[in-house]
């Protein structure tokens, strides 16, 4: 890698150093407010996998926080 550095400024190339992108870590929301009975709050994740097959397929899931109930809408 020194070596190809020094051969690139020879030649008068500019190379720049890549800076790794900074990641944002999610905030814990206060807001958030506990359940009482079934349907009050939800929680949802957007799924992407392959099958075997090599088929992609994207699933949305809503989850009942409360009774844990699963909803899977597929989509296409």
């Amino acid at each position: 890698m020194k070596k190809a550095y020094h051969i690139c400024r020879e030649l008068g190339s500019q190379l720049r150093n890549k800076v790794p992108k900074r990641r944002v870590k999610a905030k814990r929301r206060d807001d958030g407010v506990e359940a009482a009975g079934p349907n009050q709050t939800w929680a949802m994740d957007a799924v992407r996998d392959q099958l075997a097959t090599d088929k992609k397929i994207r699933v949305l899931t809503i989850v009942d926080t409360f009774s844990c109930c699963v909803a899977v809408p597929l989509t296409h």
